[in-house]
Formats: C-alpha cells, structure tokens, sequence
C-alpha cells in the first residue's frame, strides 16, 4: 500500500495539532462552567465582555503551566469566590439553593394532595 505524500501531511499535521485541539476542548469546557462577572447569567463562554475575554485568557495560561481543571476552578473560586462557578459546590453555605426548591415543591405537593383528599 503506497502512502502518497498528502496523506502523509495531513497525517503529519493531524498529530502535531491534537494537543492543541485537546487543550482548547478543555479550555472551552471550563469557560462553560465560570459565570461571567459582568453579564452575571451568562458564562464566559457565551459572554463577549471584555473581563470575559480576560479569564479566557488566564484560564489557557493555567493550562499552558500544566494545572488541572480542579486547580484551575480551585484559583477562581480563591479569587472571585465560590459565585463564579456555573454550579456552586454544596457547602453549608449553599444548603438552601440546592435544597430549597426540593423543600418548596414537596410543601406544594402536599398542600395540593390535601385538597384533593378534602373535595372527596
């Protein structure tokens, strides 16, 4: 089987770029999970503010120096506090945002069956 030479530089080219596409795949992830500081409902990957833009930046310096995903959110959160993630971790400080809306819809539940039973 005859390789002919474009093959072999797309082959070439395909392996020199991979760890790059690899490290912008995992830098827009996290853009996905950091909230922008200055549209607030939006992350940075979605945001075109020019903080936004910023982050991005530092975030791939933080993968160029080889940190992991973890020690990356970790520097934010240090930084920005734990608001600047997408999904803020369940601490004893966040027990009511993750389970008030469990809380309140149990209580609906209940209030709505009880009616129910009453018209019976």
């Amino acid at each position: 089987m005859k390789l002919n030479s474009v093959t072999i530089l797309i082959f070439t080219y395909s392996l020199l770029c991979f760890p790059v596409w690899a490290e912008e795949t995992r830098a827009i992830n996290i853009f996905k999970e950091v909230r922008c500081l200055v549209c607030q409902g939006q992350t940075i990957h979605e945001s075109n503010a020019e903080i936004a833009e910023d982050l991005k930046t530092l975030i791939r310096e933080k993968i160029n120096e080889g940190k992991t995903d973890r020690e990356i959110k970790g520097f934010l959160v240090e930084k920005y506090g734990d608001w600047i993630l997408m999904t803020p971790p369940i601490k004893k400080l966040t027990y009511v945002l993750w389970f008030a809306p469990i809380i309140i819809m149990s209580i609906g539940l209940i209030v709505i069956f009880r009616r129910k039973r009453e018209k019976v």
